[in-house]
């Protein structure tokens, strides 16, 4: 996620999310920061602006574009705690990939 980050659109943002995944029991807080998003497994930051409880594949899911964010934030497969605002806005900030470059030049 951190290389796909819109660095202008982020510039002066400040986003803290924690994920606690239940059925792996793991916690990683998703930080964004002048422009860069920082990544760390570590207990739940008291401070951050939304809490989400769900599963890694619900997660995966989302990252590989089978579920959209909406449907995932207003879903009962998730459980937010905090700016349910923030958390939506947070993907905006999001680049997707262009997949048609080329990978091996003449």
């Amino acid at each position: 996620m951190a290389v796909r980050l819109n660095g202008p659109d982020a510039d002066g943002k400040h986003f803290a999310f924690n994920f606690v995944f239940d059925d792996v029991k793991e916690t990683h807080v998703v930080e964004l920061e002048n422009a860069v998003l920082h990544h760390r497994r570590a207990d739940s930051e008291p401070g951050a602006d939304a809490t989400v409880h769900l599963t890694r594949d619900l997660l995966v899911r989302l990252g590989i574009g089978h579920a959209g964010i909406k449907d995932i934030v207003m879903s009962d497969g998730l459980k937010v705690e905090g700016s349910r605002l923030k958390l939506l806005s947070f993907p905006s900030l999001i680049d997707e990939p262009d997949g048609r470059f080329a990978i091996v030049t003449p």
